[in-house]
């Protein structure tokens, strides 16, 4: 019987914690992508394109800089982000930027999967909404998509310095599709 309450017991703290996780972040939302940069699956992986020691959470940040243009990348097809289409994203992240040199843009990208050219982009500047130099930042968008994208069509989120001339780091990056 104690092994019996013992189990319901631990059932019920799961739940609650399950709740409290679901709970968390945009309300009703649904995460397409979350990283602090501490595992990089669903980016593309080159060591080059991390920052170590840096960062805002954990050891890791993305960075741009005047030898990396572009960050790692994600990048997954609309269809299975969520099976229902999608009007509006939340892009969420931290930035650093160590001074007005510093610029960059956190952006998302739709691209078409036949020819792999942009159909829509949009994204954060970082220049226009970060200033406050040498701490990270928390920033945030709301980013309405075009009518005509398809479910076979791939999103893309990454850092592009743009026309900074000073390093650039982005970490805790979300990306929700906002219901």
């Amino acid at each position: 019987m104690k092994q019996l309450i013992l189990l319901l017991g631990l059932m019920a703290l799961g739940a609650c914690s399950a709740d409290q996780k679901a709970g968390s972040g945009l309300s009703g939302a649904k995460i397409i992508t979350a990283n602090d940069f501490e595992s990089t699956a669903g980016w593309n992986v080159d060591p080059g394109y991390l920052d170590r020691g840096r960062a805002h959470s954990g050891q890791y940040a993305i960075k741009v800089d005047q030898g990396h243009e572009f960050s790692l990348t994600f990048d997954m097809v609309l269809g299975q982000a969520t099976p229902t289409k999608i009007k509006v994203v939340n892009l969420e992240a931290w930035a650093f930027l160590p001074s007005e040199r510093a610029t960059g843009m956190l952006g998302i990208q739709i691209m078409d999967s036949g020819t792999g050219q942009q159909v829509f982009g949009d994204g954060i500047r970082l220049g226009e909404v970060v200033k406050s130099y040498g701490e990270w930042v928390h920033i945030s968008k709301d980013i309405t998509l075009p009518d005509n994208i398809t479910a076979i069509q791939h999103i893309r989120l990454s850092l592009w310095r743009a026309d900074a001339s000073d390093y650039v780091l982005v970490d805790d990056v979300k990306l929700s599709v906002k219901e």
